[in-house]
């Protein structure tokens, strides 16, 4: 599967929109936050490396890993992300 370069206006954070999902249940601030920007600034590549995963909702996208770099690409002022997309999996699945 390949990445796809999704505008970050049409992803939403898991805040439990999705049945069988329940929201995500990470949140890093202060020191690991400003580490996760910094990181993201100096290496932006890596992005590529490990991309938001995300699932198709509505015409948009809930992302279900990386909603700390969705927020920290939002500050940075990106416009797109590289996101992994997941179309046809169950809840249990999304889990795993």
């Amino acid at each position: 599967m390949q990445a796809q370069h999704i505008e970050l206006s049409k992803l939403s954070p898991n805040d439990g929109q999705i049945d069988g999902l329940p929201k995500n249940p990470r949140f890093i601030r202060d020191e690991k936050y400003a580490a996760l920007v910094k990181s993201i600034q100096d290496d932006p590549e890596m992005l590529e490396l490990r991309e938001l995963i995300v699932y198709t909702l509505r015409g948009n996208f809930v992302v279900i890993a990386g909603n700390m770099r969705l927020r920290a690409l939002n500050e940075l002022g990106y416009k797109k992300a590289p996101c992994k997309v997941l179309d046809e999996v169950t809840p249990l699945k999304k889990l795993k």
